[in-house]
């Protein structure tokens, strides 16, 4: 049984973090969104050492400051004030600081259910914003009119608008629906995430260690406790997870070292392939794809949310302006795409450079990182890149609306 049509400005695929998003900042702009999401949105039931967690570059806390949403996430965020970046086994090491540039932090790091439950309160506080969950996506007409079919409560109901923002994840339906072709890169390579307590924390200390088997990060939570991100093979990373807490923990500390002390305990391990997803368009019609519908990037520079949100902050300057809509998918590629395709090119630049296991690499790659260490303008252009400032800012980059 079809019901009624539902009319709105825009309709998002998709209630996760990045939908979520994408609904506030246009929300903001005066818009009518719904929201359709295919789960019952509940919160993450992780507690401490086994809540995962998102690094947020200072880039995406001016976004998040812009839609009036940072006070709140700050609270329970932990700042980086400073980053170590290292090779195993190797000299080389550089050293970014949030004094260097004038900032208090570099990013900050919060647990992915803290980060849900703050843009859930405020999604549910806007009066532009209409949230409709247990709604699963069945079919999708781009004219010039979208509309849109969910089933819902036993019924497939429709649902009219001038945008769609397709964001239901790297394997959307939403986007197959619309023609839109994809290309999936294997990395053969898994990322273990799990928390770690270390008995000699320092604050706002973050860490990003190169092997030959693949990049570990480990990102301050506040206190002893720490997020660890580790990519290595497939085989190694199966090992990994078959071992006791004790023997995974001496492991992690023989790749990591003693920078932070010991490692005293470890929460839940999670672990699942990496792989990189790409769409062949970020759009058609009056459909736009943001988040990992349009890339899925792999975890070594930690930029796949931070770029989604680059993403919603440029797409909401370009609906301030008088683009046609017939032009609105050409006009979000054309300033979207450079910058995501440097992002890519950039985490498949270190993917490969660091886990090539060539011996005539390490001293390059530790002379590389010296250099980067005593040249404060490369230094200064990478910092910018990994905060997100590489392309022209925006208003919401800035900070406002």
């Amino acid at each position: 049984m079809m019901q009624d049509a539902i009319a709105g400005d825009v309709v998002i695929v998709g209630g996760g973090p990045v939908g979520l998003c994408a609904a506030l900042a246009l929300g903001h702009s005066g818009r009518n969104v719904t929201i359709i999401e295919a789960s019952q949105l509940r919160l993450p039931n992780e507690e401490g050492l086994n809540a995962r967690s998102i690094a947020l570059s200072y880039s995406s806390v001016q976004i998040f400051r812009a839609l009036g949403v940072w006070l709140a996430i700050k609270k329970a965020s932990a700042p980086i004030s400073h980053i170590h970046v290292s090779s195993r086994g190797q000299w080389g090491v550089a050293r970014l600081y949030a004094g260097d540039y004038g900032i208090p932090a570099l990013g900050s790091v919060i647990e992915s259910r803290h980060l849900i439950a703050e843009l859930l309160r405020a999604v549910e506080a806007s009066a532009n914003i209409s949230l409709i969950s247990e709604a699963c996506f069945e079919a999708i007409d781009n004219g010039s009119k979208v509309e849109i079919e969910f089933s819902h409560q036993g019924q497939i109901r429709r649902i009219c608008c001038d945008l769609a923002l397709i964001a239901d994840g790297a394997g959307s339906l939403a986007r197959s629906a619309l023609g839109i072709e994809h290309k999936v890169v294997e990395y053969a390579q898994s990322v273990i995430i799990t928390n770690v307590e270390f008995s000699r924390a320092l604050s706002g200390h973050a860490y990003e260690r190169f092997t030959d088997q693949g990049p570990l990060a480990i990102l301050p939570l506040g206190g002893k406790r720490y997020a660890c991100v580790w990519t290595r093979d497939h085989q190694a990373a199966e090992s990994l997870m078959q071992l006791d807490d004790a023997d995974f923990i001496a492991e992690l500390q023989d790749y990591f070292g003693f920078r932070l002390g010991f490692a005293e305990r470890v929460g839940q391990r999670f672990s699942f392939p990496v792989r990189r997803t790409e769409a062949a368009s970020l759009g058609k019609g009056r459909c736009l794809l943001i988040g990992n519908a349009a890339n899925t990037l792999h975890p070594v520079a930690g930029q796949g949310f931070n770029l989604a949100l680059r993403d919603i902050a440029g797409l909401y300057e370009l609906l301030q302006s008088d683009v046609d809509p017939a032009d609105l998918a050409d006009a979000y590629q054309r300033i979207r795409q450079p910058e995501q395709r440097r992002v890519v090119s950039l985490g498949d630049g270190l993917v490969s450079l660091f886990s090539n296991q060539l011996p005539l690499l390490d001293h390059a790659r530790a002379g590389g990182l010296a250099i980067l260490d005593l040249l404060p303008p490369l230094k200064t252009q990478v910092a910018m890149s990994g905060m997100g400032f590489g392309f022209a800012g925006n208003a919401l980059l800035r900070g406002r609306l």
